[in-house]
C-alpha cells in the first residue's frame, strides 16, 4: 500500500475544515439569524429547514451514483473541490444577506439561497469519499480522521468565538436589524477562508485506489439498496448519523437562545460556543489512543455517557450559575466531539466492508447515502427547534421571555437531545467491525484484485 504524505493528510484536514467553516456557521447560527435578525417567523423558518433537507435527502443518493459512474479530469472525486469552491462560498454569503421587501419576497429569497447552498454542500460530498480512495490502512484511516477532525475543530473554534465577536464588532449588536451588516460581513470572511481552504485541498489531495473500468460501468442506483441490505455496518452507521445530526442540530441551535434568554448573558455566547470546540485540540489527537484502549464500542458508549452527564448538569443546574453551566457545557462538548468526530472513521470501514462483500469500492455511493442520512438528521433536527419555539410561545421581539418559555428553551437544550443520544448508544452495541476484521478484509480484497489483474494480463 502506498503511504500517505503529510501534505495529503493536511489537505484532507483543511478541506474538511473549509466545508465546515461554512456548514457549521449555517447549522449553528442560521435559525437564530432568520428569526432574530432577518425577521422570519419561527414556524416558517422551521418548515424551510425541513423542506430544504428533504431536497438534500433526495438529491444525495442520486448524485452519489452519478459521481461513481464518472471520472473528472482531476480524478473521480478531487475535481469537485475545484469546480464547486467559488459557488459554495458565494451562496453562503448570500444566505446571510438581509434583503429588503415584503415578507413573502424575503421568504422566497431565503428559500432560494438556502436550497442552493444546501445542494452545493451535498455536491461536495465527494470530499467525504476521498479517504477511502486514498488508503485502506487502518492506522492511516485513523490519522486521516484525526487530521479532518482537528482541522474541523480549529474551524469550529473560529466559528464559536469569531462569529459573535465579529458580528458585534462590525455592527455594534448581535441581534435585531442593527446587526444585519455584521452578519453579512462576518459570513463574507468565513466564505473567503473556506474558498482558500478548498483550493488548497484540491492541490494537495491524491487518489490512490480506484474502481476498475468494469466496476465503474456496473455501478447503478440499485447498488444503494444492495449495500444497505448486505452491509450491516453501513446500515448501523446510517441510522447513527441520522440520530447524531438530530441531537447536534438541536443542541447547537438551542445554545444561542439558552445563553441569551435563560442565562441572560448574550455577552458570554462566544465563550459558551468556544467550549464546543476548544477541547478538540486535546481530544482529537487522542482518538487513536481511545480506540486502541476502549475499542470502537467502548469509545462511542463511554463518551455518549459523558455527553449525557453534561446536558443533565445544565438542566438541573441554575442557569445564572456561570461556572456550573460552563462545566456542563464542557462535559457535553467533550462527549459530542469524540462521538460525532470519531463516527466519520466508520465511513471508510463500511466502504471496505462493501468492497469485501460485493467486489465494488463504491466510495461516492456510500458517502452520498451518508450525506442523505446527514440531511435527514439535519431536517429533523432543524425543524424541531423552530416548531418547539413556536409551541413554547417564544417571541423574538421580547427581551424577557415568560417562565414557561424559558423552561421550554432549557428542555430543548438539555433533555430533548437525550432521547436521540440513548438511541444511538443502543445502535452501536451491534456494530460488528474490529481491527482484526478490517485487516482480514483488506488482505482478501488485495488478493482478489491481484488475481483479477493476473487473469486480465493472461487474457491480453
Amino acid at each position: 500500500m502506498p503511504k500517505l504524505k503529510f501534505t495529503e493528510k493536511l489537505g484532507q484536514g483543511i478541506g474538511s475544515m473549509s466545508v465546515n467553516l461554512i456548514f457549521n456557521v449555517v447549522s449553528t447560527y442560521l435559525l437564530f439569524f432568520y428569526t432574530n435578525v432577518y425577521g422570519l417567523k419561527p414556524a416558517d423558518a422551521a418548515l424551510m429547514f425541513l423542506l430544504v433537507r428533504i431536497i438534500d435527502a433526495v438529491a444525495s443518493p442520486v448524485y452519489g451514483t452519478w459521481v461513481d459512474k464518472r471520472t473528472t479530469k482531476f480524478g473521480k472525486y478531487r475535481g469537485y473541490l475545484l469546480y464547486l469552491a467559488i459557488p459554495y462560498a458565494v451562496l453562503s454569503v448570500l444566505c446571510f444577506y438581509s434583503i429588503g421587501g415584503a415578507y413573502t419576497f424575503k421568504l422566497v429569497y431565503a428559500y432560494t439561497t438556502y436550497v442552493g447552498l444546501s445542494l452545493l454542500n451535498t455536491f461536495l460530498s465527494p470530499l467525504g469519499a476521498m479517504p477511502a480512495a486514498m488508503t485502506r490502512d487502518n492506522d492511516e484511516i485513523a490519522q486521516l480522521n484525526a487530521y479532518s477532525m482537528f482541522c474541523s475543530n480549529v474551524g469550529g473554534m473560529l466559528i464559536s468565538f469569531g462569529v459573535p465577536f465579529l458580528v458585534t464588532g462590525f455592527s455594534g449588536a448581535y441581534t435585531g436589524q442593527a446587526s444585519q451588516k455584521g452578519w453579512f460581513l462576518t459570513m463574507g470572511i468565513f466564505a473567503i477562508m473556506g474558498l482558500i481552504g478548498l483550493l488548497f485541498a484540491f492541490t494537495m489531495i491524491h487518489e490512490h485506489y480506484h474502481m476498475s473500468a468494469q466496476a465503474t460501468d456496473d455501478v447503478s442506483f440499485k447498488d444503494i439498496f444492495v449495500q444497505m441490505k448486505v452491509n450491516k455496518p453501513f446500515a448501523i452507521l446510517l441510522a447513527y448519523l441520522i440520530l447524531a445530526f438530530i441531537f447536534m442540530s438541536i443542541v447547537n441551535s438551542s445554545g444561542s437562545y439558552y445563553v441569551t434568554y435563560n442565562m441572560g448573558r448574550p455577552d458570554l455566547l462566544k465563550y459558551f460556543n468556544l467550549l464546543g470546540s476548544l477541547p478538540s485540540f486535546i481530544l482529537v489527537p487522542l482518538f487513536p489512543w481511545f480506540k486502541r484502549h476502549m475499542g470502537r464500542k467502548g469509545l462511542m458508549l463511554g463518551f455518549s455517557g459523558v455527553l449525557m452527564l453534561g446536558l443533565l448538569i445544565m438542566y438541573f443546574g441554575n442557569a445564572h450559575s456561570v461556572g456550573l453551566v460552563m462545566t456542563g457545557k464542557l462535559l457535553a462538548s467533550i462527549g459530542m466531539i469524540v462521538t460525532t468526530g470519531y463516527m466519520w472513521a466508520f465511513e471508510t470501514e463500511v466502504v471496505n466492508y462493501g468492497d469485501w462483500k460485493l467486489g465494488k469500492r463504491e466510495n461516492a455511493i456510500i458517502s452520498s447515502v451518508c450525506s442523505f442520512a446527514v440531511a435527514l438528521g439535519l431536517a429533523l433536527g432543524g425543524v424541531v427547534p423552530g416548531y418547539f419555539l413556536k409551541f413554547i410561545g417564544f417571541n423574538a421581539s421580547l427581551k424577557m421571555q415568560t417562565a414557561s418559555t424559558l423552561h421550554g428553551i432549557l428542555t430543548m437544550q438539555s433533555l430533548l437531545p437525550l432521547i436521540f443520544i440513548i438511541a444511538g448508544m443502543i445502535l452501536f452495541i451491534f456494530y460488528p467491525i474490529t481491527d482484526s476484521s478490517m485487516d482480514k478484509m483488506s488482505a482478501e480484497i488485495d488478493a482478489r484484485n491481484k488475481k483479477a489483474e493476473q487473469e486480465q494480463a493472461a487474457e491480453d
